[in-house]
C-alpha cells in the first residue's frame, strides 16, 4: 500500500493555503510547502490535507491521524519577456 505521503504529496509542491496566517490578510503570494516530516499537527503547525492537497492550521492538539507537516513559504513571481524577430 503506498502511503498518503508518497502518493498525494511532493516536496516540491506549492499547495494553497486555506487558513490566513497570523498577521496576514492576503495569501495570493503565500504557498505552504511539505517539510519532510509526516506525523500527528501540534497546535498551531501547518499540514496539508485533502484529495485537492491544500494546507490547514491547527487550532488544537486533537488529531489522532498523522499528516504531511508543511510550512509557510512567500512565492515571488517573475516576469521574463523574450521579443521574437518578424520573420
Amino acid at each position: 500500500m503506498v502511503s498518503y505521503s508518497e502518493s498525494a504529496i511532493s516536496r516540491l509542491g506549492l499547495y494553497p493555503l486555506v487558513d490566513y496566517p497570523a498577521g496576514h490578510t492576503n495569501r495570493s503570494n503565500l504557498r505552504a510547502v511539505w517539510t519532510g516530516e509526516y506525523r500527528q499537527p501540534r497546535e498551531g503547525e501547518w499540514y496539508l490535507s485533502g484529495a485537492i492537497v491544500e494546507a490547514y492550521q491547527a487550532r488544537g492538539d486533537y488529531f489522532e491521524s498523522k499528516y504531511p507537516i508543511a510550512k509557510i513559504v512567500v512565492v515571488e513571481t517573475t516576469i521574463t519577456i523574450t521579443w521574437l524577430e518578424e520573420a
